[in-house]
């Protein structure tokens, strides 16, 4: 080879050596360069939310001691150790809107857990270390004319009754009326029944029902529209284990989204997929179904009215379906906050839906598929206002208060982003629920994410007091560690 040949390869091989020089040097550094954040977070990977670090950190909350009554406690066998914390807690009202979730950077919501022992829960005066009283800040309700609205409930005289707590939460002391269609009521039964809803001042009337139960249900509309005044706009058919957080708040909802001088049909949809295709995209009682005076009226024109009555169908909400199908060109128009709830399981099963802070307008199915005390949950309402039920307050350390619910607390921290996806609580799988209530995410373990739920809401002179529990952990029919036990008195302004 000649000189010139290998100059040339020799200076060719140092070039190629200079580049993978440069190259490498170009990697590092891009490496080592700060990487932008990802606007997303998966659900595996959480980091704990943290208060900016350019805000002046709050002040360590006062500590105060109180001399406390515990005996309440002795009816849930607690273990012979248990934890206790607890805080009181005022109201402030609001102008502004119910948010779904609010932070309160640099707050936590209880002081360190006392250690107590069984003795405690017979004792009288056991001293407990609390912080002082912390202030919430709930959004006042919406200020609304009730008697535009008239409610129907076909049932039976053995169920009635156990709907009065559902119903005195919502209906009492309104100008709503209310009209019942009661099948096999005893004899002087229905007096008696009538004269409870009137010691709850509900405006209420009832009606010995001879029909079967779809057709008394779809009776209610004829009723109610014979029975309306000029003020009436809406007429609504319920389920007995129907709920609604606020009155006020539904009949705004129904004011600002829809005009009710049109002929419409507001309902809920089922939440479980599985249930439309068996009975198809059609409105659902439990959820609530809201017509307008002027749909209802074309409905009971009796031909139409003699047409739909005659139906064979079981379901009342399913006759409903089939009259508009045959007889109107108005189609339902399905309300995300009206719920149907179509879901099984116990008192955890619906936490997914409770602990998401979205505002529900109506609540169903939470004393037969599964088991929340529902009015109990409410009952917060007597201190904090109908805004402050199921409303959510995030707090230092990750601890999330679903009010009147439960007290979550998330060991490995959770992302804002997850806490706007609804949790999937239930046993069932997230296809058949995301039309509804997505986005949804994955049920998390123990390790993940640690729950007090609400066992008892007691209304005391003082205040509204909570008690939230969580069960020691069960391996192999045995407990392990301790039960906890948080309390929250909501105080009477």
């Amino acid at each position: 080879m000649g000189a010139l040949s290998v100059f040339a390869l020799s200076r060719s091989r140092r070039s190629l050596s200079l580049v993978s020089l440069a190259l490498c040097i170009l990697a590092t550094l891009d490496i080592l360069r700060p990487q932008p954040e990802s606007k997303t977070q998966s659900f595996d990977a959480k980091q704990p939310t943290r208060p900016d670090p350019q805000r002046q950190p709050e002040p360590e909350p006062q500590t105060q001691t109180q001399i406390m009554d515990l005996t309440h406690l002795a009816k849930y066998e607690l273990t012979p150790s248990f934890t206790y914390s607890r805080r009181n807690i005022t109201r402030k009202a609001s102008d502004g809107k119910r948010e779904t979730l609010t932070k309160m950077d640099g707050v936590a919501l209880f002081n360190t857990p006392q250690i107590l022992g069984a003795d405690e829960v017979w004792n009288r005066s056991t001293s407990i270390e609390s912080f002082t009283p912390l202030t919430l800040h709930v959004p006042n309700s919406p200020e609304v004319d009730t008697s535009i609205i008239s409610f129907g409930i076909a049932t039976s005289a053995d169920r009635l009754p156990d709907a009065f707590p559902n119903l005195q939460h919502w209906l009492s002391n309104t100008s709503s009326s209310l009209y019942v269609a009661v099948s096999d009521p005893q004899e002087n039964e229905l007096p008696e029944l009538q004269s409870q809803l009137e010691r709850l001042n509900i405006k209420a009337t009832l009606a010995n029902s001879s029909l079967v139960f779809s057709a008394a249900y779809f009776s209610l509309i004829k009723e109610l529209y014979d029975a309306r005044t000029d003020k009436t706009e809406w007429i609504a058919l319920i389920d007995d284990d129907t709920f609604i957080p606020s009155l006020p708040t539904l009949l705004t909802h129904l004011n600002t989204v829809y005009n009710s001088s049109q002929e419409l049909i507001i309902s809920a949809a089922s939440d479980n997929f599985e249930q439309i295709r068996l009975f198809g995209i059609q409105p659902y009682g439990g959820g609530g179904i809201f017509i307008s005076v002027p749909l209802a009226g074309i409905l009971s024109q009796p031909e139409i009215w003699d047409s739909c009555m005659s139906s064979e169908s079981e379901q009342g909400d399913q006759i409903v379906n089939e009259c508009l199908d045959a007889h109107s060109p108005v189609r339902p128009t399905f309300d995300l906050g009206l719920n149907q709830m179509d879901l099984h399981g116990d008192f955890s099963a619906p936490a997914g839906y409770f602990e998401s802070g979205r505002q529900m307008l109506t609540i169903h199915h939470w004393r037969s598929w599964f088991q929340v005390d529902i009015p109990a949950v409410a009952a917060v309402s007597k201190a904090c206002g109908d805004e402050g039920i199921l409303m959510r307050w995030l707090f230092e350390g990750d601890v999330v208060l679903s009010n009147g619910y439960s007290i979550a607390e998330y060991p490995r921290g959770i992302s804002e982003t997850d806490l706007k996806g609804v949790e999937l609580t239930w046993s069932d799988e997230v296809w058949k629920y995301m039309h509804h209530i997505g986005p949804l995410r994955e049920k998390m373990g123990r390790d993940q994410k640690r729950s007090f739920g609400m066992v008892e809401t007691i209304v005391l002179e003082e205040g509204v007091r909570q008690t939230y529990l969580e069960r020691a952990e069960e391996i192999g029919m045995k407990k392990v560690g301790m039960d906890r036990v948080v309390e929250l008195l909501w105080l009477f302004d």
